[in-house]
This record gives C-alpha cells, sequence and structure tokens, in this order.
C-alpha cells in the first residue's frame, strides 16, 4: 500500500502467501502509516508496527466489532507468532 511503511507492506506480502481466506485488508487508520487491519466477517485484527521499525515486532490487537470487545492485546515479537496469534480468527 502507498501510504504505509516497508514494515507494513512486507507483513501483508507474507500474509498473501498464507493459507486464509475471506479476510479484507482494511485501513481505518489513513494517517498513520505503521498501522493497518485485516477483516473477517465481525474480527478486526489491528497490527502495528509503531515503535518496532526494521525489528520485526508488531502491536496485535484483535477486536470483535459487535461487541467492542477485545479478544487478544499482545506485542508479537515474530511473523510465526504473529501467524499463531492470528490464524484462528483467519481460518
Amino acid at each position: 500500500m502507498k501510504n504505509k511503511t516497508v514494515e507494513i507492506n512486507n507483513l501483508l506480502y507474507k500474509i498473501s502467501r498464507e493459507d486464509f481466506s475471506g479476510y479484507e485488508i482494511v485501513d481505518y487508520w489513513d494517517a498513520d502509516t505503521t498501522a493497518i487491519g485485516l477483516q473477517k466477517e465481525n474480527i478486526l485484527i489491528y497490527v502495528s508496527t509503531f515503535n518496532f521499525p526494521k525489528t520485526n515486532n508488531y502491536d496485535l490487537i484483535i477486536e470483535d466489532l459487535k461487541t467492542g470487545k477485545i479478544l487478544k492485546s499482545e506485542t508479537i515479537k515474530t511473523y510465526a507468532e504473529f501467524i499463531n496469534g492470528v490464524q484462528v480468527f483467519l481460518k
């Protein structure tokens, strides 16, 4: 995406190679070049690389949009951890 950092674009590329379907990339944070969302039905996965340049760390927040409930919130240290954290919501 044009208005996103290299880290976010690299993450999106890696995700595109995973066996996930039915999700859409959403950008509710146009001014934030370090954040992106993945949405599948009523689940929003917010990913940010703010304060993590070139480290492959991510802040991850998974929210149920219907209830506003935060289902998961953590700092992820590797791409493998990221995939493990989101796969249940994207498969």
